[in-house]
């Protein structure tokens, strides 16, 4: 038993929104991740380009889609009307969103036209060379940019008729309800520019683009049954069986699958718009309840081309673990050091907290770094970098007489010196050692 639009509209807005919300949040991670593989050095080809601004375009898409799904599917009921739900500020947004989702439908769309025309002119001239790569990268650069133009350009007039009408119920105007105004789509009582505008949107940003992928596709698909049996004819004579379709037959196969689904999410909304246009009723009746199904096709197509590039390309797949494997040696690098300089952190603690258990700690007026402990004798042993003293042990300072036992090493024997009152002019390294006066201290003579 086949449920009326009507009835499976409703039934099926109580899943649209969960739904559609999963699709989005899977689809604008795995598409940033598409950027960030299409976009790499070894990756710089005139497909890729254009994968990645279809990709683009998908993310802004879906992120445009999600405030409008939490709102008028999951925050509120799907079919109903409140001041809350239907306030000018979010009608105004659902507008900007209805302007934006048809422009970057348009520029997709146009985009794989695009595709399928790059692939088949490079398949017909398989042109090798640096010079020959960059004219390809520079044409498909300046062909996304008219399309992204010449896409905006078209659909001004879809901006300029869409606009917001207070709510009315029994010709009574409902305060703080805001709606869509009603185009009155295959009525006499439809406005020349509303007209115009689904008539450039639904046969120029639908059904010709439709058109044209379906004929390079063939073209595409024909041209890859030639190479195929040439390739296979080639190898016969040599006595090798493939097993497999070489690479640029996998890459025909994954944009002939993208094609394909360019065409299963739009076809049918340009031949739903133009009936809309020629059939009165037909827009409220049939459109309008199919709204949701064609949004979720349309969410999935944004949402599945990683899935798509990662079973057909074998250097998609192959870029995809090698930038995995960077990011995760680099977080773990990054969490080595912090927990490196942690320890050295706290070995340095440790060593401050092992100087300064003996209590106070004060230092000498010479910024040495020598720390010397308070007492009525002052002990402290000092190191001397000279090549004639191994060490300097038990010196004593006691009022105004020095004590000094030095232990030297010439020539294998070992003497003990006591230095006292040595001239200014004998001393060739002087170290003081007590800060009270400047006049005491203890030298070495080498």
């Amino acid at each position: 038993m086949v449920l009326p639009l009507e009835d499976y509209s409703k039934w099926y807005g109580k899943w649209h929104g969960c739904l559609s919300l999963i699709v989005c949040c899977f689809g604008i991670p795995t598409n940033i991740i598409n950027i960030t593989v299409l976009t790499r050095k070894h990756m710089h080809t005139p497909i890729n380009t254009i994968l990645t601004w279809i990709a683009l375009f998908d993310i802004i898409t879906m992120a445009a889609y999600l405030p409008f799904v939490i709102h008028f599917y999951i925050e509120y009921p799907t079919n109903s009307l409140s001041p809350e739900k239907n306030s000018y500020e979010w009608m105004s947004f659902l507008l900007f969103y209805i302007n934006l989702s048809t422009l970057t439908h348009t520029i997709s769309i146009w985009l794989g036209v695009s595709l399928a025309i790059f692939r088949f002119v490079h398949i017909q001239s398989p042109e090798t060379g640096s010079l020959t790569h960059m004219r390809r990268i520079i044409r498909c650069r300046i062909v996304v940019f008219v399309v992204i133009f010449g896409s905006t350009l078209i659909l001004i007039p879809n901006f300029i008729s869409s606009k917001l009408v207070p709510y009315e119920r029994n010709n009574t105007l409902i305060r703080g309800i805001y709606v869509l105004g009603d185009p009155h789509l295959g009525t006499p009582k439809v406005k020349p520019v509303v007209f115009s505008s689904f008539i450039l949107y639904s046969i120029i940003a639908k059904l010709i683009p439709c058109l044209l992928m379906i004929i390079f596709g063939s073209l595409l698909l024909k041209t890859l049954d030639n190479h195929g049996r040439v390739n296979r004819q080639k190898l016969s004579k040599l006595g090798v069986v493939m097993s497999r379709p070489l690479n640029t037959s996998r890459t025909t196969v994954m944009l002939l699958i993208v094609l394909v689904l360019f065409l299963v999410t739009e076809l049918p909304q340009g031949i739903l718009l133009v009936l809309s246009l020629t059939m009165e009723d037909f827009f409220d009746n049939v459109y309008i309840p199919l709204g949701d199904t064609m949004d979720i096709l349309a969410l999935i197509n944004n949402s599945i081309n990683f899935v798509l590039y990662c079973s057909m390309s074998i250097e998609f797949r192959r870029t995809v673990s090698r930038w995995i494997c960077q990011c995760v040696r680099a977080s773990y690098s990054e969490n080595k050091n912090d927990f490196e300089m942690k320890n050295k952190n706290s070995e340095v603690t440790k060593k401050i907290g092992d100087a300064n258990f003996t209590g106070n700690i004060t230092t000498d007026d010479m910024n040495t770094g020598l720390p010397l402990a308070e007492s009525d004798e002052t002990r402290s042993v000092v190191e001397i970098d000279s090549p004639c003293c191994k060490s300097i042990s038990d010196v004593q300072i006691n009022s105004d007489l020095v004590y000094s036992q030095v232990s030297m090493e010439v020539d294998d024997q070992s003497e003990k010196l006591t230095f006292e009152g040595i001239e200014d002019e004998d001393i060739s390294e002087t170290v003081p050692l007590a800060p009270q006066s400047a006049t005491h201290s203890c030298s070495v003579v080498v």
